[in-house]
């Protein structure tokens, strides 16, 4: 399906969350879950989109918009990852999701209503960086060289921009089903969370699309990779696993009950955890967790610490 407007892409968005298909299960799922611990960094603030952090450590936060139906979501927020301070950095944006920030020091953020990527200064200057072949967009990273890869949701692809902004069809294939997250490794492969489906799709630098793994819960937030593993949220599971680069998959966070419990990794509970990132000197993963039972479906949320204990 390919949409152009913005009420298509959250029709699109709708039909997933109601009635996607799933991965229920995987087998041989290892549980590290007593070797972490799980504490809150944050109060309560609107910021249902993706997560990324800075040279410095300094935690972004896109808000996504209030419902799934509806990415009407306009700000990116700046958290300081000592005192948990949230503090408004851009606004202006339209329905903004994954986000990454480039080696110059700018963010890129994910549109996905808008169907298109914009860039932000460090001073919170918003512009245009890229729209040609977008489709409901979310997921982004960048490669060595530069490139920015966009996951479409809405049109069972990945996009690749180069510097210059051009845009190209990298790869197009059945099991993308509505990729959500992306992340890369220090070899250059792709992997793409599904949001539809519990499933992780590797994509190699030749183009070869394959299921990596499948994370229970059916349903996949966004997820990152930092010192040779890959951290992934099961939206839908309540859970942070680890994915080795052999496919090994490991639980290391999350009772699976909605709830933002802190404490060990097995007393600890998330509820529809989705952006997710690693302090640059790796010792912490930082989770975006939904708070049970007020506000509106998606906000309001908390920035959860997640480290060894």
């Amino acid at each position: 399906m390919i949409m152009t407007t913005k009420t298509s892409t959250l029709l699109f968005l709708n039909l997933l969350a109601a009635t996607g298909c799933s991965d229920s299960e995987s087998g041989g799922i290892a549980d590290n879950r007593a070797l972490y611990q799980v504490s809150t960094l944050t109060g309560t603030f609107d910021g249902s989109g993706g997560l990324t952090v800075d040279s410095n450590g300094q935690i972004y936060v896109a808000d996504f918009g209030d419902q799934i139906d509806d990415a009407d979501g306009t700000t990116v927020s700046k958290i300081d990852p000592i005192t948990g301070a949230v503090t408004e950095f851009a606004t202006g944006l339209d329905g903004p999701s994954g986000n990454v920030f480039h080696s110059n020091g700018n963010l890129f953020q994910a549109n996905i209503a808008g169907n298109a990527i914009s860039e932000i200064t460090p001073d919170g200057d918003v512009t245009e960086f890229a729209s040609g072949g977008l489709r409901s967009p979310v997921g982004v990273v960048f490669d060595g060289d530069g490139n920015l890869y966009v996951c479409n949701c809405g049109a069972a692809s990945i996009q690749v921009i180069t510097p210059d902004g051009t845009s190209s069809r990298f790869v197009e294939n059945s099991l993308l089903n509505c990729p959500n997250g992306l992340t890369i490794d220090d070899d250059g492969n792709l992997y793409a969370a599904n949001f539809n489906n519990g499933r992780v799709i590797k994509v190699s630098p030749d183009k070869t699309v394959e299921v990596f793994a499948i994370i229970p819960g059916g349903n996949n937030a966004h997820l990152v990779f930092s010192d040779g593993v890959i951290y992934v949220l099961s939206r839908q599971g309540n859970q942070l696993y680890q994915l080795d680069l052999d496919g090994t998959v490991t639980l290391i966070a999350g009772t699976g009950s909605p709830g933002n419990v802190d404490g060990s990794g097995e007393q600890a509970s998330f509820f529809i955890p989705n952006g997710i990132g690693v302090s640059p000197d790796g010792t912490k993963i930082y989770v975006v967790s939904r708070v049970v039972g007020t506000g509106s479906p998606l906000n309001p949320v908390l920035v959860r610490v997640v480290s060894l204990k």
